[in-house]
């Protein structure tokens, strides 16, 4: 994928790719992007999301190579609470130096 000039990976979706391996064996090379659960999105609590996108942050975030977004696309039947919890969230949390 790099040689074809891909430099980052989306959707990462967590019922089928474990972010946290992608981040240990490419993190170097890829940025990447997502990972937060459309269903989570969709029919989750505001606070479910908050605590994902902590983790994503906390975990997945230092080193650099993360955005932070859906692990696919947002759907029109997402619950816009959680939406933006999703981004408050990110916003407050997720700075790199």
């Amino acid at each position: 994928l790099k040689s074809c000039g891909v430099n980052a990976i989306h959707p990462i979706e967590p019922q089928a790719m474990d972010i946290r391996e992608l981040k240990e064996k490419y993190g170097d090379t890829f940025c990447l992007i997502g990972n937060v659960d459309v269903d989570l999105l969709s029919r989750g609590s505001r606070e479910q999301v908050i605590e994902r996108v902590k983790y994503l942050i906390k975990e997945i975030a230092p080193g650099g190579g993360y955005c932070l977004g859906s692990g696919n696309s947002v759907p029109e039947y997402a619950i816009p609470e959680n939406f933006a919890a999703m981004v408050e969230t990110a916003r407050k949390l997720g700075e790199y130096d």
